[in-house]
């Protein structure tokens, strides 16, 4: 098989080396923490560092990753190393459970691209340079302007730089991915830490409240406040009397916004009255055939007010003798009721009802 090789001193090789270990570290979730690798290059050696996730994991296959770490290492070529060490640890320990490595071969990078990465890492000051030449001069123009506007504004400006340089941060993002991890792998056991987390500050702040000197701090704003009174009076009177307009006014249209509207008698026109009040229609309840609209019926009734009544038109039924030739018997039905109205030239004369369910 043939053999890669990897420049540790080309910064796209030494981030291609720490996916690939990352990406075969994620294959064992159950033995470490692949998030939590740390990878570190420093007088030709490799050192790796493994984050063990318990003490007590399966040996067959921690011994099962360092062997496939050790097959992994023999095809590769590592320019610029003469040794390669991977250390496990527990979390939260600063001792290695577990030590190994291996000298290699020393190889030589090419020198073109120690000569190009050393001008990108030459390059990579001098702009940092620039842009804090480029702030601090932009500082110096700000400060100059005076304006309070200008000040806020570049207030507000460096929260919003800073908030999302944190945002963008690589160590933000890794922490926020290591804790999703970590909640995923074992979410009972970040909801504890997250427990004892508010626990032990919410602790910290009823210690604060308790220790807090309350009473030397309220006699002092006393003091501040007497002095300030003290040291010119027309400006507190100006200013109580400020706030007590501002409070009457306040409660003025306070007053004004719950209160009912006025009812005065002398405004009200000479007759008022309402025709609704003695209308049969408005008498009645909703259109429906029912007892309440059948009181309703008033003698002299025209047959369009009866129907609006009621609700729908009746059904004729013949001609009542006893008001003449000229009476029809109009008839109106519900579930409950029937109803009987007699009409001569359109006008009610005789009303009548049958109940059809006892209950009612």
């Amino acid at each position: 098989m043939k053999a890669v090789r990897l420049n540790l001193e080309d910064k796209q090789n030494w981030q291609k080396l720490q996916y690939i270990l990352t990406s075969l570290a994620s294959d064992y979730m159950d033995l470490v923490a692949a998030e939590q690798t740390e990878f570190k290059f420093e007088q030709q050696i490799l050192s790796i560092a493994f984050t063990l996730i318990s003490a007590d994991g399966d040996r067959d296959r921690l011994n099962e990753f360092t062997q496939i770490l050790d097959r992994y290492f023999n095809r590769l070529q590592l320019l610029g190393a003469r040794r390669i060490e991977w250390e496990f640890y527990l979390i939260g320990e600063s001792v290695p459970m577990l030590t190994q490595g291996r000298d290699i071969p020393l190889l030589t990078a090419p020198v073109a691209n120690v000569v190009a990465n050393n001008s990108a890492l030459a390059r990579q000051p001098k702009r940092s340079s620039l842009s804090q030449k480029n702030q601090r001069s932009q500082k110096n123009l700000n400060r100059r302007s005076g304006s309070a506007i200008s000040k806020g504004k570049a207030k507000i400006a460096d929260l919003a730089k800073a908030a999302y340089g944190w945002l963008t941060d690589p160590k933000t993002i890794a922490a926020a991915q290591t804790t999703s991890r970590l909640t995923i792998r074992d979410p009972r056991g970040t909801l504890i830490a997250v427990k004892d987390i508010a626990i032990a500050r919410f602790e910290q702040t009823l210690q604060w409240v308790d220790t807090f000197p309350w009473e030397t701090w309220t006699k002092e704003k006393a003091q501040q406040i007497k002095r300030r009174h003290q040291r010119n009076l027309v400006r507190a009177i100006i200013e109580d009397v400020l706030i007590f307009a501002v409070m009457a006014i306040a409660a003025f249209w306070l007053i004004e916004a719950l209160s009912p509207p006025s009812f005065n008698l002398a405004l009200l026109p000479q007759q008022h009255y309402d025709s609704n009040m003695t209308n049969a229609q408005y008498r009645c309840g909703n259109p429906a055939v029912n007892l309440k609209n059948y009181v309703c019926l008033t003698r002299g009734m025209r047959y369009d007010q009866v129907a609006s009544i009621l609700g729908s038109d009746g059904k004729p039924l013949g001609i009542d003798h006893k008001y003449g030739d000229r009476a029809v018997i109009i008839s109106w039905s519900s579930p409950d009721l029937s109803l009987n109205a007699t009409f001569v030239n359109d006008q009610l004369v005789s009303r009548a009802y049958r109940q059809l369910s006892a209950n009612k």
